[in-house]
């Protein structure tokens, strides 16, 4: 993990490395709030429905500087123009009534936004507005290596028995989302050394590796193989479900982890083990969005197991309905799913 500074328009979903200050002063002059007429207040103090007084004003609009020498407005609909400048006015103000200070936003030199901010895009406008072109952010490389005879690359149309190379891909978009780097390596066949050699190849630039397939107990199951040669393997398999045949090892200093090769038990790692190893390094990721309601359908244990079930929400009169989506091979489970149990 380094520091790196990147352009603010292309910083959405990255967390700052340091706080951020003001190049600009917000608003830079005293403004009109209201369209109306800018006054000088003293000259409004005797003004009543009963006692109208005339004054010499200026005509403003909202967000307009305000002239030299006039500190207050009085609202459009509560004037009669006499003549060009001259006005009848029926309300006294006060001085900077119905405008908006100077610097009332932000000072110059304030700071706009701390260490370990996940920026969003509101965040982009202001960062522009307030002279900030540039941020320092934290930057991380995560290398993604697919594993397997059947795995072919995106370009190719599959045989029956092949698979697109589609779950590296599908979890790099989630990580480019909170402003990682994905570095791909190469599709590698079910063979332990090609696996460690094309680690060895991207390692050095990543910080974290994630190898896809290969890691549960089929004949051609190499992952765990691989990473425990060309490293310090710290576990293979864990309690939940889908998911339990993750690994983790460490390699050069960095963790190497073994991911499941069905779409949801990649996601459901992603979720329970990399977002909070991310989150350790001082990576701010949005918080999960957690409802209540109603479960339409019993729900089975798996003994032994944290179990995740993907989930439709729907909102009926009032309630959140949790339906269970149909078990299915494939993606579609995930993509009709809005939710996980």
């Amino acid at each position: 993990m380094t520091l790196k500074k990147i352009p603010s328009i292309h910083a959405s979903g990255h967390t700052l490395s340091q706080p951020v200050y003001s190049n600009r002063t917000n608003p830079p002059v005293l403004l009109s709030g209201p369209d109306g007429i800018a006054v000088k207040s003293i000259e409004t103090l005797l003004a009543s429905q009963k006692n109208p007084v005339l004054v010499h004003a200026v005509r403003v609009n909202t967000g307009m500087p305000m002239p030299e020498g006039y500190d207050a407005v009085i609202m459009i609909e509560e004037v009669t123009e006499i003549e060009e400048s001259c006005f009848r006015i029926h309300t006294p103000v006060t001085p900077y009534q119905n405008t908006i200070s100077q610097g009332i936003d932000i000072q110059k030199g304030d700071i706009v936004l701390d260490a370990g901010h996940a920026i969003n895009s509101f965040d982009i406008g202001a960062l522009l507005s307030y002279g900030i072109l540039e941020v320092p952010v934290l930057h991380i490389q995560v290398g993604l290596i697919a594993t397997g005879d059947e795995i072919i690359p995106l370009q190719k149309i599959p045989l029956p028995g092949q698979i697109v190379d589609s779950n590296s891909h599908m979890i790099a978009s989630y990580l480019e989302e909170i402003g990682i780097t994905p570095v791909f390596g190469q599709v590698v066949p079910d063979d332990p050394t090609s696996i460690t050699e094309e680690i060895e190849k991207i390692i050095d630039k990543c910080d974290l590796v994630l190898i896809f397939g290969g890691s549960s107990a089929g004949s051609k199951d190499f992952t765990v193989d691989a990473i425990a040669d060309g490293g310090e393997l710290m576990f293979h398999g864990v309690g939940m479900a889908p998911g339990k045949p993750v690994s983790l090892s460490s390699m050069h200093g960095k963790p190497v982890i073994g991911m499941p090769g069905p779409s949801i038990g990649s996601l459901i790692v992603l979720y329970e083990m990399i977002y909070p190893l991310l989150t350790n390094w001082g990576l701010s990721i949005p918080p999960s969005v957690y409802v209540k309601g109603k479960l339409m359908e019993t729900v089975l244990p798996f003994p032994g197991f944290d179990l995740f079930l993907m989930m439709k929400v729907t909102m009926n009169d009032g309630v959140n309905e949790i339906t269970p989506v149909p078990r299915v091979f494939g993606h579609m489970m995930g993509v009709r799913a809005n939710a996980i149990l």
